[in-house]
């Protein structure tokens, strides 16, 4: 069915519903929030559970699931303060088609049916929420899953959820404090050991609620903190590229177009995290007719995140005045791809610092208020959102050069990780040099300001239900990024630079190579234990390190003036705002019935929004650019960057359908259709002008230009379901979807002529092209205490399996189909409980098939299949306390990536286990 064509037929319903309305209405009650949850029909109140426990949370998911009028999946906490998981995204990857990408090991951002954080919204109950992260994505974790009770993934659209999501919208919620009633209380206390960093580490959370005035007014107060330590070891090999090997130096070809990394090495990445969080939130109900919420979110989190990396180049860079030694053992395999390298006189060595700190704020603040006035229920909510990450070049990237006689990579082993044998161990007294130090950062403010109106109209006529209503939503991101002048200046490119101001009796010849010689007190010894542990090979377990705040002070020292170009300055050519103010209205119908004598209820809906997008920033002036008779500019006025505002308009109109038929009391089928969108990345829409007046290895010169007219992507989808709830405490579900997207954007290429001279033009464009995402979805639920003896009683299985498959609509260099960025094919769950009496356990298996990650230096590339394991335990001591114990990543797999060629990795890091006990009480 086409789009406009559906469109117009929930049109003309609509209006037929209301004119055929009959004058006697029933009251409904209804708060209908934009973004939140619609409540349930008359037929399908949600059936309230009293008792708690694992298996009580899974069952009232799979009750949100069934009563929904959408197609959705649900996670629930039915105790206060005990969320299923550690993490939200790592809750969220048990959902059927989710995955979770984690940062440093921790899950932080999640896909949804393959498709990314761009192409999914995150509401905050019901809310949209200000995101800390510099594109559309969301970091849920900045959220601790102490906070909140529950989350939906609503995977079809209705059209009073919040647009913008191609793949989900997914709502988080908090408890409100009528809804608990009697006071309550629920703390808990951890201990958490991490076998890499060999530290215990504190959490602790506290959620008090309670009703006043005969249960007219509710307050809910929540506060969780925890502060530990995380550390994962890593291999890297960056920038797989064909090169000629020539064995001795000796100017003869030994092996042509080799394919090794340009760089390999290893990183060991130690965080210290500390995250605080509260929730607050007042219910005052003064009559049955009148409801009004405040509730409000806090989250601060820190990371200091160090890595300590040793990095081998491993070809002679061009620019430099010796070469990198010269090669002694070169075999490769039968794709020319490198198996053994060695290189001798000298084998140059990088010692690296890494330090990337995370200084994250986020709260917001919303009021909303329910009024039934007779046949009609109307929910006005304003709500106020706003996260900054605060770094104004507070990233260090520092590089010391040094070097040992020989050493040899071999990538043939067969392990993912390569043998490193070095002829002399990396320690602080050896020969080190100047080289690279780079400070950075890009700061972020995101401030989102919402009103919405809506309203539900209850009719025994055709349409049962009509919800109706608006909203505005004022959205302003803005990026600030800074970076040091000139962070080589004290490599050896430029050397005359700083010759200038110092004496060149500070210079070391090694092998030819000269170099500002460093001070062995601007370096340490490594301190790590069990690199890389559970790896097999042979690699260096530990090595010098460097001193950065000894390291500057010395740069301070020996040039005042050069020192002075390493401190980070506000770079405005890469910085910028982005504003969108969405308008929007819709109206939606419900029709209930039967059906050849089985009861069905049908969800049709229009919402019609309005984005008017402010991209503000700073670019170079291509009209200034003037060119000699030989193509050199003959100014500079071109270089200057100057302020810039690109202003775009449009309007979407997008309809949904969704069908639900009980075909028995247990069996449903559920069919939707709708037309969703997607807005253009932050980064395409930022204004940006770029030109590069030097002639390439092409012939051109090049120039990069944004586009301030970019359209949404846009999908016409199509999704089924059938839901089996076979009994009690069984059920099994099937899913379909099919996702037809247009005007992805692509950075295509043209030519621009200026004074006669041609420039290599990128510019961001919608295509034509389509991309096709299709897959299924298969979930079970069972108990088997039907099937067991009374003795073996408890135990439980929830398993889920996703299928994808896709089309890009893009093809590689040889004509094929490239695959969607971040699809897996295969993913599934499986989470087998326990439960009776007093204990509870649980064991949660994750597995993430391979997948496309997009385009790197060397080619495509593509990440490894991969699982996760947790396993958790409770024993209920009394009606007031418990005691909990988890092991998260209980297998500790090694998570691994490829470019070129699956038999070399590009990376592969493990994170180590994480052993956690604790008392949880409840009053």
């Amino acid at each position: 069915m086409k789009m406009k064509t559906l469109a117009f037929a929930i049109s003309a319903a609509l209006a037929a519903a209301a004119q055929a309305a009959d004058e006697s209405l029933e009251a409904a009650e209804l708060a209908v929030q934009d973004g939140g949850a619609v409540g349930e029909s008359e037929g399908d109140t949600l059936e309230e559970v009293q008792v708690t426990g694992i298996l009580n949370s899974i069952k009232s998911a799979e009750q949100i699931k069934r009563q929904s009028d959408n197609i959705v999946d649900a996670i629930v906490s039915t105790d206060i303060g005990k969320f299923p998981d550690e993490n939200v995204a790592e809750a969220l990857q048990r959902v059927p088609g989710v995955s979770v990408n984690r940062n440093n090991g921790e899950g932080q951002t999640v896909t949804v049916r393959g498709l990314g954080g761009n192409y999914n919204v995150t509401t905050f109950n019901g809310r949209k929420l200000a995101s800390d992260n510099e594109t559309r994505d969301f970091n849920y974790d900045i959220i601790a899953s102490e906070l909140i009770n529950g989350v939906t993934v609503n995977k079809t659209p209705q059209a009073h959820l919040v647009d913008g999501g191609i793949g989900a919208v997914i709502d988080v919620t908090t408890a409100r404090p009528l809804d608990i009633g009697e006071f309550s209380l629920a703390a808990s206390f951890r201990g958490a050991y991490g076998e890499r960093t060999e530290s215990v580490d504190p959490r602790a959370s506290l959620v008090v609620s309670n009703t006043f005035n005969d249960d007219t007014l509710g307050v809910l107060a929540s506060l969780a903190h925890s502060s530990y330590s995380n550390r994962h070891d890593n291999y890297f090999g960056t920038g797989p590229v064909a090169r000629d090997i020539d064995i001795g130096n000796d100017g003869s070809v030994d092996i042509a177009d080799a394919v090794f990394p340009s760089y390999a090495g290893f990183t060991l990445y130690e965080d210290s995290r500390e995250r605080t969080g509260g929730t607050f939130a007042v219910q005052w109900r003064p009559s049955d007719d009148i409801d009004i919420n405040f509730d409000s979110l806090f989250s601060k989190y820190n990371i200091d995140s160090h890595g300590s990396q040793i990095s081998i180049p491993t070809y002679s860079e061009w620019w430099l005045s010796a070469p990198n030694g010269a090669y002694t053992q070169a075999t490769v395999d039968e794709n020319n791809v490198v198996q053994k390298l060695a290189w001798d006189s000298p084998f140059l060595i990088d010692l690296i610092d890494i330090r990337n700190p995370r200084q994250s704020t986020t709260y917001q603040l919303g009021l909303a208020v329910d009024w039934d006035i007779d046949d009609f229920t109307f929910n006005a909510d304003i709500s106020h959102s706003r996260a900054k990450n605060e770094n104004a070049g507070d990233n260090r990237f520092v590089v010391a050069r040094t070097g040992v006689t020989a050493g040899a990579f071999d990538w043939g082993s067969g392990n993912k990780v390569p043998d490193l044998v070095l002829s002399d161990d990396i320690t602080p007294d050896g020969t080190y040099g100047g080289w690279y130090s780079r400070l950075d950062g890009t700061g972020v403010e995101d401030e989102v300001s919402t009103f919405v109106l809506n309203g539900k109209w209850h009719s025994d006529g055709l349409f049962t239900e009509v919800l109706f209503g608006l909203g505005y939503t004022d959205q302003g991101k803005t990026r600030s990024y800074f970076h040091s002048t000139n962070a080589s200046i004290f490599a050896a490119d430029y050397l005359d630079e700083v010759l200038q101001n110092v004496d060149p009796s500070h210079l070391v010849d090694f092998y030819g190579h000269l170099w500002w010689e460093l001070p062995s007190e601007a370096f340490q010894a490594g301190d790590a234990d069990n690199f890389l542990d559970g790896v097999s090979g042979d690699f260096p377990q530990r090595w010098a390190s460097v001193d950065m705040n000894k390291l500057f002070s010395f740069f301070e020292q020996l040039d005042p003036e050069s020192a002075q170009l390493l401190t980070p300055v506000f770079q405005p050519e890469s910085s910028y705002e982005i504003r969108e103010e969405i308008a929007h209205a819709y109206i939606e119908g419900n029709m209930e019935g039967d059906l050849f004598d089985m009861p069905y209820y049908l969800n049709m809906g229009l919402r019609y929004a309005q984005t008017t997008t402010f991209a503000s920033g700073h670019t170079q002036d291509i009209d200034r650019l003037q060119l000699d008779a030989s193509g050199n500019p003959i100014n500079d006025d071109w270089r200057h960057v100057q302020p810039v505002t690109n202003e775009n308009v449009y309007s979407d109109l997008l309809p949904s359908l969704n069908f639900k038929l009980s075909l028995t009391d247990e069996l449903i089928v559920r069919l939707a259709a709708s037309q969703v969108i997607a807005r253009p990345s932050l980064y395409e829409l930022a204004p940006r002008t770029s030109i590069n007046p030097v002639t390439g290895a092409n012939g051109l010169k090049s120039l990069s230009i944004s586009a301030g007219d970019l359209e949404p992507y846009t999908a016409d989808q199509f999704d089924t379901a059938l839901e089996w709830y076979y009994s009690d405490y069984g059920t099994l579900t099937f899913a379909t979807f099919y996702k037809d997207v247009a005007s992805f954007i692509k950075w295509e290429q043209s030519i621009t002529t200026i004074d006669g001279f041609d420039f290599d033009t990128w510019k961001p464009v919608n295509q034509d092209e389509k991309s096709k995402i299709r897959g299924v979805e298969l979930a079970w639920l069972q108990t088997f205490d039907p099937f067991l003896p009374e003795y073996l009683s408890g135990f439980g299985v929830q398993a889920n399996y996703t299928y994808s498959d896709s089309v890009s609509g893009e093809k590689d260099e040889d004509g094929n189909n490239k695959d969607f960025a971040g699809m897996s094919k295969d993913q599934y769950n499986i989470v087998a409980f326990y439960e009776k009496d007093r204990l509870q356990a649980r064991l949660a298996y994750n597995y993430r098939g391979d997948y496309f990650a997009g385009e790197v230096w060397g080619g495509s590339r593509f990440v490894n299949a991969f699982s996760w394991m947790d396993v958790s335990a409770s024993y209920r001591v009394n009606d007031q306390f418990t005691l909990t114990a988890e092991v998260t990543n209980l297998q500790d797999k090694l998570y691994s990536s490829w470019v070129y060629s699956p038999s070399v990795a590009d990376n592969a890091a493990n994170y180590g286990r994480r052993f956690t006990v604790g008392v949880r009480a409840n009053f």
